[in-house]
């Protein structure tokens, strides 16, 4: 997951810095996650995906597109 986390915030074009504080942690405890010495929390993980359009099952998994449409995050959104 570390990986594709790195993907991510990449393609978003931002820093570790700013992505931390978009999910709530500082810069060193989301490079520990990046670099897979901690591993990534289920809140945070629900944080990403809401937060930047993320498919969740492609960052646990890998399988799927990276993104997905705006209507399916409104549907989202509405069953959690």
């Amino acid at each position: 997951m570390s990986e594709r986390l790195k993907e991510l915030r990449k393609s978003l074009k931002m820093n570790q810095t700013n992505f931390a504080k978009q999910i709530g942690i500082t810069q060193t405890a989301y490079s520990m996650i990046e670099n897979g010495i901690n591993p990534l929390s289920n809140r945070h993980i629900k944080v990403i995906c809401l937060a930047y359009n993320v498919n969740e099952t492609w960052l646990r998994t890998g399988e799927g597109e990276m993104l997905i449409s705006d209507c399916c995050r409104y549907c989202r959104i509405i069953n959690s």
